[in-house]
C-alpha cells in the first residue's frame, strides 16, 4: 500500500506554533501514523458527521487534528484543544 503524503494547511502550522515542543513531538508522532494508515483501527479516529465532504478527527491526548483525504494526500486543516472544537465543526459546512 502506498504511503499518504501529510500536508500541513497554513492555519494547521499555526496551530502547531502555538504549543509547547512536548505537545508538538506528540502530535507529529500521531501524524506519522496517518502516513501509513489514515484509518487505524480504535476510537482515535472519527469521521466528522453532517459535513458535505468527508473530514476526520484524530485524537492527541486533549487534541484534536481535523484532516481530509485528497488521492494519496492527508490535508491536516486545523489541530485544536478540545474547547475550540466544537466551534470548528459548525464552521466546516
Amino acid at each position: 500500500m502506498d504511503k499518504f503524503q501529510i500536508v500541513l494547511s497554513p492555519n494547521a502550522s499555526k496551530d502547531l506554533d502555538g504549543f509547547r515542543d512536548s505537545v508538538c513531538e506528540k502530535i507529529i508522532l500521531a501524524l506519522q501514523t496517518l502516513k501509513d494508515n489514515p484509518f487505524p483501527r480504535g476510537k482515535l479516529i472519527k469521521k466528522i458527521q453532517g459535513t458535505k465532504t468527508n473530514y476526520y478527527r484524530l485524537r492527541v491526548d486533549k487534541y484534536r487534528v481535523f484532516y481530509m483525504l485528497e488521492g494519496n494526500r492527508a490535508v491536516i486543516l486545523r489541530i485544536l484543544g478540545k474547547k475550540d472544537v466544537e466551534r470548528f465543526i459548525r464552521n466546516l459546512n
